[in-house]
């Protein structure tokens, strides 16, 4: 009785309205999560892609447990660490691992000092991609008239298709110009006139438009010069770096110096391949005290001059400058102490680095051989001072760099890329291997 009370007729209406329109309510639901552009449709697919790319560097508490090992090489120059990858593992079975890095194909031989990073059947040789840089020049002779000397013209206007930094680092490009003598023999060539242009910054494609005048030019004279252009990167922390060069011998366009117009040319630079010499670094990271350890050993081979006069004068170093890979900022630097003149220095000295395993990504290492300056001491009278205690004042003067070499993810040199992804393919094992000083 009390059922049929309650469910009259009007009650029996409700109830069926309610089952109604939560079956209603259900399939609405179940029709959003399974068609594509609605809400929960694209909240589910969000949700699974999350799941199954679950990225490296999340929290510092879950990168404890990750290890590098895990990390293959392939996903790695790409950009990004990948899990469960066996592209390219490298073989742990070794205390010390060590490569020569002058061999050409990165061939290595199989002893138990030796890291075998490809097999040697399986190495192909790659070319390196090709820049073609070209450097668009103009030239006008105004040949001799009355008491007006001959003059000759150089226009240096653009550059164009730059090669890139070795680390991540915005250019500032310029171009230097030396004209020598065609018949001079090559060690006794000297310039004859030097000139430079403005440097350019965060392009690969820098404008000049600059023009350098040569007085006293006679055409006879002038069919023997040759034009020596140089491509440079400016460079704050080390050495400026020749990126590719020219010559131009105004004998072989003599149109120039036949007519006064101005004559404009399009040539293509040639690569540089300027070393320095050779250092041999050895690599470990710890995981557990997240420190990186850079061994300086040796170096050998190395070329000096012209930017130290002699042996004698020749104090050479290394400083390790911490550069984060992004912006180019340095972070840290550490030097090692000078030793005596000599083209094969022994250093032998241990520099620590704290990195922590995100920052492995995004920090780069910059090793720069330099020669410390000697002080020159400058007489009071030629400077002359009212302190009684500068009787002798000393002027400090600049270190110079000799070459470097950039160490780290994302670099340009392979042979670099390939001794920072062992370093972390092996962790608490030390990786040497001989770099290229450019």
């Amino acid at each position: 009785m009390v059922n049929d009370d309650f469910f009259g007729p009007w009650g029996q209406i409700v109830l069926i309205v309610e089952v109604a329109s939560v079956a209603l309510v259900a399939l609405l639901l179940i029709a959003c999560f399974c068609t594509p552009g609605c809400p929960g449709y694209e909240y589910v697919r969000k949700r699974r892609r999350e799941v199954k790319s679950v990225p490296l560097r999340v929290k510092s508490k879950q990168n404890e447990n990750v290890k590098l090992n895990d990390v293959s090489y392939r996903s790695w120059r790409l950009g990004s660490l990948y899990e469960n990858s066996s592209n390219a593992t490298i073989n742990e079975n070794v205390e010390v691992n060590s490569w020569n890095s002058s061999s050409p194909q990165l061939g290595f031989a199989d002893t138990s000092s030796t890291l075998n990073l490809v097999q040697k059947d399986k190495v192909k040789e790659k070319k390196q991609k090709e820049f073609p840089t070209e450097l668009t020049i103009s030239l006008q002779y105004l040949p001799p008239c009355d008491e007006i000397t001959g003059k000759l013209a150089i226009g240096i206007e653009a550059l164009s298709g730059l090669p890139p930094k070795q680390y991540n680092c915005t250019l500032e490009p310029y171009v230097a110009l030396n004209i020598v003598k065609q018949s001079w023999s090559h060690r006794k060539r000297q310039k004859l006139h030097s000139f430079r242009t403005r440097g350019v910054r965060h392009t690969a494609s820098p404008i000049f438009k600059e023009t350098f005048v040569v007085a006293n030019v006679k055409s006879q004279e002038a069919k023997d010069w040759i034009l020596n252009f140089a491509a440079y990167d400016h460079d704050r922390y080390a050495n400026d770096t020749e990126l590719c060069n020219l010559q131009v011998s105004l004998k072989e366009v003599r149109r120039v110096l036949q007519s006064p117009e101005i004559h404009m040319f399009n040539f293509g630079m040639s690569p540089s391949n300027v070393e320095y010499g050779k250092i041999l670094l050895g690599i470990s990271y710890l995981p557990t005290a997240q420190r990186l350890t850079i061994n300086i050993m040796r170096a050998r081979d190395i070329k000096f001059m012209p930017t130290v006069p002699s042996l004698q004068e020749f104090h050479p170093y290394v400083r390790i400058l911490m550069i984060h890979g992004r912006t180019g900022q340095r972070m840290k630097k550490k030097k090692t102490k000078h030793v005596a003149g000599s083209l094969q220095p022994e250093f032998n000295e241990t520099l620590t680095f704290d990195v922590s395993y995100n920052q492995l990504d995004i920090t780069q290492f910059l090793v720069v051989l330099c020669s410390k300056a000697t002080p020159i001491e400058m007489s009071t009278i030629e400077h002359p001072s009212d302190s009684e205690d500068s009787v002798t004042s000393v002027q400090r003067s600049r270190d110079s760099y000799i070459g470097k070499v950039a160490l780290g993810k994302g670099v340009r040199g392979s042979t670099e890329r390939l001794h920072w992804f062992s370093v972390l393919q092996n962790p608490r094992k030390l990786v040497t291997v001989w770099h290229v000083l450019k």
